[in-house]
Order: structure tokens, then C-alpha cells, then sequence
């Protein structure tokens, strides 16, 4: 089973800085590019300074959808920095306001996400009878952890009231 445990956590602001790219939702198969989010990573991990990288190896996706589109997000792949931080050439800033998420465990290669998420959105979410509030959608990430291996563990957090 790829989803582990699920529970609502309450999150402080957070500013993130990471390489932007605009994509269609995992959830729309045919429109997916595979590539673009582990092209941002990479992108990433090649070119932020390494003296700016938080100690906690925490790593976040932030999804924002674009209003107007259909299921088109905009996903920052980043780190928390200070609110002062200047983001290097190619990179930018985003703010996660504070607030509560629906944190849902995906257990397993990074290869079976999709599958993950279909479970959190589709099954859990509506089963846990929340309600989602208008924020960005995240990803957490441990820096140090391949995404695939087998037991690779990564956090689904859906912004919720």
C-alpha cells in the first residue's frame, strides 16, 4: 500500500526558495510531462548554493493552481529560507501561509506517486470528511532519502480548514 499514516498537522509560514515550473497535475495522465518535476530538482540540487540549505534536510514541492487553467499547477521544488533571502538567478520565492494539512505518508518508490495520490485525493481526503481551504498544495521531502528505493517516505499535505 503505498499511503501510510494520515494526520492534520498545523504548519507555521514558511518561505520557500527552488526552481519554478509550470505543469499539468499528476492526476491528468495524458497531460503530465514525467520529466519536469525531476528536471526542477535537479536544477535545483545543482545550482542553489549549498551554504544556504537548512540543516533539517527538508526539501518541499509547493503547488499552486493556476487559476483559470484546467489543472494546471505551478510548483516551486525548494528549501525554506529567511524571509530576506535573495533567490539566486533562476530561482524564486514562494510563501506557505500558516495553517493546518492533511499530512498523508506515501510509502514506496517515488515511481508509484501517482498512484499515491490518487489514493490521497480520491479515497482518503474525501473519506476524512475535511475541507480544503484555498492554499498551496506541498510536498516534504528527506533530502538525504533516494526516491528509488522501496522504502522511500515522503509527505502529501493538502491544505485543509
Amino acid at each position: 500500500m503505498p499511503l501510510g499514516s494520515n494526520q492534520i498537522n498545523h504548519h507555521p509560514e514558511r518561505i520557500i526558495c527552488g526552481v519554478p515550473v509550470d505543469i499539468h497535475s499528476i492526476m491528468i495522465t495524458d497531460l503530465y510531462d514525467p520529466t519536469a518535476i525531476p528536471t526542477a530538482w535537479q536544477k535545483f540540487w545543482a545550482q542553489f548554493p549549498k551554504a544556504d540549505l537548512p540543516g533539517n534536510n527538508q526539501a518541499w514541492g509547493v503547488s499552486t493552481p493556476i487559476e483559470g487553467s484546467q489543472g494546471k499547477l505551478h510548483y516551486v521544488a525548494g528549501v525554506e529560507v529567511s524571509r530576506d533571502f535573495v533567490a539566486p538567478a533562476g530561482f524564486e520565492t514562494c510563501t506557505i501561509p500558516s495553517g493546518n494539512y492533511y499530512h498523508l505518508e506515501h510509502q514506496g518508490s517515488i515511481s508509484e506517486l501517482a498512484q499515491s495520490y490518487g489514493e490521497a485525493y480520491g479515497v482518503e481526503f474525501p473519506k476524512a470528511g475535511l475541507e480544503m481551504r484555498p492554499a498551496p498544495h506541498l510536498e516534504l521531502y528527506d533530502a538525504n532519502l533516494n526516491p528509488m528505493a522501496d522504502d522511500y517516505s515522503m509527505g502529501i499535505l493538502i491544505p485543509v480548514n
